[in-house]
């Protein structure tokens, strides 16, 4: 049997890798696809590009050819996905190179042991720079995969990297009504919801060579410069946190899930308490993200963060 898959790009000023990703794209072993492109107001020659991919590949569709709004990469991935009709949706950056057999793979996974509820399927990737040269293998592999992908520890920490992710249709009901401004990411919001009211399957091969440079809107910074750099943004971070918790308790209310108590303080988590207090309640609850680092700027986001 064969599924409608629905790819969904997002593209912004995309003309250095758009082509070399439509391409692999274009050359997975799965062919029953469909890649929907919304621009979100580039200013370079990208239009151009995506239509003349709109000419050479009936599969390929420009779904704001008539006008290009900027709304930012979580509003134009949300409005695809609620403009599109299909069995499973994929997302797809820009700038990527997606390996022959990703789509077969993640869909293979995702009917594995079918259930009528809401699934997430992502998968392991490569890391590579920006002429593609691998930087690290798979990833995820020496991440605790199947712990950070509970519903009580993804309220903390999002290990599911959007451009490696699958949803079913059940999954995509029960994301909206949603406003971008109300989360930090589609892709962490998405596996929420799947954790909290369905499941999340993780492929371990990689299935992506996840490009890595300066202009990702989201990339893996694994360096010590990389960390220091994020470390000077310290106040973008303590307002993601503030998204964070926000995104949590938007996902409860959908689910009516009971979280564990250390979730669940973090969920009522108070900025304007005493310090004495809050540094009280982080050491009994131990919040803490994957990586070391993350834990620190955590908590001192929640001692020294603003009010919600």
């Amino acid at each position: 049997m064969s599924y409608d898959v629905a790819i969904l790009m997002s593209t912004y000023n995309g003309m250095d890798f758009l082509s070399n990703q439509i391409e692999s794209i274009r050359g997975q072993t799965y062919t029953k696809w469909n890649l929907y492109i919304r621009d979100d107001g580039s200013s370079d020659q990208t239009i151009d590009l995506i239509n003349s991919f709109v000419c050479e590949d009936e599969r390929i569709h420009f779904i704001n050819a008539d006008e290009q709004i900027n709304c930012g990469v979580k509003s134009s991935f949300l409005k695809l996905l609620s403009v599109v009709k299909a069995d499973y949706y994929m997302f797809c950056d820009q700038d990527d190179f997606w390996l022959p057999n990703k789509v077969k793979i993640t869909l293979d996974a995702m009917i594995s042991e079918y259930k009528n509820k809401p699934r997430l399927v992502f998968t392991n990737m490569n890391l590579v720079d920006s002429n593609l040269n691998v930087l690290e293998e798979a990833s995820l592999s020496n991440v605790n995969v199947l712990y950070w992908t509970t519903k009580n520890h993804l309220i903390f920490d999002n290990i599911v990297t959007g451009c490696t992710v699958m949803i079913n249709e059940k999954l995509k009901e029960s994301v909206f009504p949603i406003s971008a401004t109300n989360i930090v990411m589609h892709d962490w919001y998405f596996a929420q919801l799947a954790s909290q009211l369905g499941d999340v399957r993780y492929v371990n091969e990689p299935t992506i060579l996840y490009r890595q440079h300066e202009n990702n809107q989201v990339g893996v910074n694994k360096s010590v410069l990389g960390k220091l750099k994020k470390l000077a943004k310290f106040d973008d971070f303590q307002d993601s946190v503030i998204l964070q918790i926000s995104q949590g308790k938007i996902s409860q209310k959908k689910s009516q899930v009971v979280f564990s108590k250390s979730a669940q303080t973090f969920l009522d988590w108070d900025f304007a308490c005493s310090l004495p207090l809050k540094i009280y309640s982080t050491i009994k609850n131990s919040f803490k993200k994957h990586t070391w680092s993350g834990t620190i700027a955590l908590n001192l986001a929640l001692l020294w963060g603003k009010k919600s």
